[in-house]
C-alpha cells in the first residue's frame, strides 16, 4: 500500500495499525486535531459538539464568561449596551 500524500510505500507496521500515510508525511505535515465542547440545549443531557480547531476558537470566544457577565453580551451589538 502506498502513502496517500507522497505515493511512497508505507511501513507494514503502520498498515497494521490502519494508517494511510507513511512515517515521513505523518511527522512533516501532521493533521489538525479535532476539538470538542459540551453544549446544553435543555436543562439536562448535554451533548458534545466536535469541531475543527478554527470553529472551536470562535465558539470559545462567543461562549466565554467573565465574572458574572452573560454570554449573550458576546454576540449582541455594542455588548448589549444602549448606544
Amino acid at each position: 500500500m502506498n502513502c496517500s500524500q507522497c505515493n511512497q510505500p508505507i511501513e507494514p507496521e503502520r498498515i497494521d495499525l490502519g494508517f494511510t500515510r507513511c512515517k515521513g508525511c505523518a511527522f512533516d505535515r501532521p493533521e489538525p486535531k479535532v476539538k470538542g465542547a459540551m453544549t446544553y440545549h435543555h436543562k439536562t443531557a448535554g451533548s458534545l459538539n466536535v469541531m475543527a480547531p478554527e470553529s472551536y476558537d470562535h465558539f470559545k470566544k462567543l461562549s466565554r464568561r467573565v465574572g458574572q457577565r452573560s454570554t449573550l453580551r458576546n454576540v449582541l451589538h455594542s455588548g448589549g449596551r444602549l448606544v
